[in-house]
């Protein structure tokens, strides 16, 4: 494979660094109808299947491939492919999520060859006499395949003639770097991971925004499966491109490049306002061993979560799951209200930190696991119950975190959580919106928010409570200290990168001091939504 960089025509106006995965058949030429319109805003980074361009011809597995990807790749970018480059893209993300900032697939299936799950696809005896025919006769089959391709597009025989040659190049550039065997043979390597690539489950599980588009008149990859992509992930914008091909961005420049520019700025202004989930992980897993001693409202919070949980065993599954568990508190809490054996309760941290100190805190034959609540590590219907204390709030993703819960949880089980609210901290966002304008208190959902998300997975809401908590302190620089003691500190990507001024320290002091009250405290508020949540 070879990567190769293309900086931004205007830097100083470069909002992300976008990643280009070309598809079968054609190298990285193929992106020549929107390069300039894509690099005029953002770098640009093309990535060649093995054999293609000036890549070295070699033996490579799909996944061998992605390995390499990720390793050569920079840490955040935006991921887009076409075609089997968009099958590859979607395994990427779905790989390495805290990489990417979103997804872009063109003319993309989750399966390119039919099966029995999956029958909107070519068929396998058409692929197979496809594959057949490059074997024996390369550059006739390839100028077939630019046929097909451009089959069905408003201008179709000007593009048939635009990607015959670019085929054509693309395949004469490949055999200078190797003998026409070794060459015909990674081709055909490269073209059976189209029958073998499966991402049905990579994609309903994609928690990284996603923009899917399609070809209305595609010969290949037909449109009518966009509905079916929308129902298995609906966090995901799937859309069709009218009179177009499978060549859409050939087809129709324009008009995909437009999309694809108003996806980015909403996925790099949304990464604006979630947080980082490393930077969580890490930051709880450094709090560890003080996170107890400042916990008051978590306790408060969580025993009122608790309390709220019928004693009652469920028959379709033993294991509940304390999700977020952090210090481990109430893992055992949890057991001896349920009255259920330390086997079957299991504490869930993203914290590997958290989980260390938990384990060895807590003792006992607890179930310890440190995962991604949009992402569990469980089998499906495998749990009885959810109990989350203030932990869903660092899910940047509600419908992929409540889809996951619906996934794990029995038929008859039920998930409780309590969550913070978008006035939480409030005297502390405002005190800091006269100071600057960077990103100082982590974003909440609003209810509104959390309701839609609920209703937009395979869970029902049984139950809403919420509370205001207001707490009180002598200094801000109490508060401020609290927070840092628990971990929940700023760990937004919008948060400023360098260190805080002494100046702008004291500017936020003061337009915090119009808050102290009467009594002379400091007020500090917490929003709280109690949620009981079943399967539908």
């Amino acid at each position: 494979m070879e990567v190769k960089v293309r900086p931004a025509k205007v830097t100083e106006q470069t909002l992300e660094t976008l990643v280009l995965i070309h598809g079968w058949g054609c190298d990285n030429r193929s992106w020549s109808p929107v390069l300039d319109l894509l690099s005029e805003r953002y770098e640009i980074i093309t990535v060649s299947l093995p054999g293609y361009s000036n890549s070295l011809v070699e033996r490579m597995s799909s996944d061998e491939f992605l390995t390499a990807c990720a390793e050569q790749l920079p840490e955040r970018f935006t991921l887009m492919g076409w075609s089997l480059g968009g099958m590859l893209a979607t395994r990427l993300a779905a790989r390495i999520p805290q990489r990417v900032h979103g997804l872009v697939t063109l003319a993309s299936n989750l399966q390119f060859v039919e099966s029995e799950g999956w029958p909107l696809a070519m068929s396998r005896d058409d692929f197979s006499a496809f594959a057949h025919g490059f074997d024996t006769s390369p550059e006739i089959t390839l100028k077939r395949f630019a046929g097909l391709m451009s089959k069905g597009d408003e201008c179709e025989r000007q593009l048939l003639k635009s990607l015959r040659q670019s085929c054509a190049d693309s395949w004469h550039q490949s055999l200078q770097n190797g003998a026409e065997m070794l060459v015909q043979h990674q081709w055909s390597e490269t073209l059976q991971w189209l029958a073998q690539l499966n991402n049905s489950e990579a994609f309903s599980r994609l928690t990284v925004p996603g923009l899917h588009l399609f070809a209305d008149n595609d010969a290949l990859v037909p449109s009518t499966i966009a509905p079916s992509l929308s129902e298995l992930n609906s966090s995901q914008t799937v859309k069709t491109i009218s009179d177009s091909s499978h060549a859409l961005h050939w087809s129709r420049p324009q008009r995909v490049v437009a999309e694809i520019t108003q996806f980015i700025e909403k996925s790099v202004e949304d990464s604006q306002h979630s947080v980082d989930k490393r930077k969580v992980a890490d930051s709880f897993g450094r709090a560890a061993s003080r996170y107890d001693s400042v916990a008051g409202l978590q306790r408060q919070i969580g025993c009122r979560l608790l309390a709220g949980i019928p004693s009652v065993a469920t028959p379709a599954a033993e294991t509940w799951l304390d999700l977020g568990c952090g210090t481990g508190y109430f893992t055992p809490r949890l057991a001896q209200h349920l009255n259920k054996p330390e086997q079957q309760i299991m504490g869930l941290d993203l914290s590997q930190g958290m989980i260390d100190f938990a384990r060895q805190e807590r003792g006992g034959d607890f179930l310890w696991c440190c995962g991604d609540a949009e992402n569990l590590p469980l089998a499906d219907a495998s749990l009885a119950g959810v109990f989350s204390s203030l932990a869903i709030q660092w899910c940047p993703n509600l419908t992929v975190l409540f889809n996951e819960l619906a996934r794990v949880v029995a038929v008859d089980g039920s998930i409780h959580i309590a969550t913070l609210g978008p006035r939480t901290l409030t005297e502390l966002r405002q005190a800091w919106n006269q100071v600057d304008n960077y990103t100082h208190v982590n974003h909440f959902a609003s209810e509104g928010e959390v309701r839609a998300a609920v209703d937009s997975s395979e869970l029902k809401l049984l139950d809403w409570q919420s509370e205001d908590i207001v707490l009180q302190y002598q200094q801000v620089r109490e508060l401020t200290y609290e927070l840092k003691t628990l971990g929940a500190h700023n760990m937004n990507h919008g948060q400023s990168s360098g260190l805080t001024g002494r100046q702008r320290i004291l500017k936020f002091k003061q337009a915090y001091e119009s808050f102290r009250q009467a009594d002379g405290n400091l007020p500090a508020t917490y929003e709280v939504f109690y949620l009981r949540l079943g399967r539908r």
